[in-house]
């Protein structure tokens, strides 16, 4: 009888371990799912994102452009070049810094 009972707490305790494992397969296929859409999800805001910051860079370029500072300069603010008997040269012995 003792091995009878043995061998069913035995048989118990394998059922309930491959049912555990199994549970534990389920939940990992689950987070591995989970896990790969987000890694999708951040990916596509990456390259969003890479996408941006191209347009932007492009958009600093076109600003700092010396014809649209010139444009603004004389057409906003109505300043225009100086003219050649207006500037004055101002030197500085041994250099700006004093050197």
């Amino acid at each position: 009888m003792k091995t009878n009972r043995t061998r069913q707490i035995g048989m118990a305790t394998l059922l309930i371990a491959l049912a555990g494992v199994f549970l534990l397969n389920v939940w990992q296929s689950f987070r591995y799912t989970q896990m790969e859409r987000e890694l999708t999800r951040i990916h596509r805001s990456h390259h969003a994102t890479l996408e941006e910051n191209k347009r932007l860079i492009v958009g600093i370029a076109g600003l700092r452009s010396p014809r649209r500072i010139r444009a603004i300069a004389e057409e906003d603010l109505g300043l225009e070049p100086a003219r050649a008997d207006r500037i004055q040269r101002i030197d500085f012995p041994g250099g700006i810094r004093g050197h």
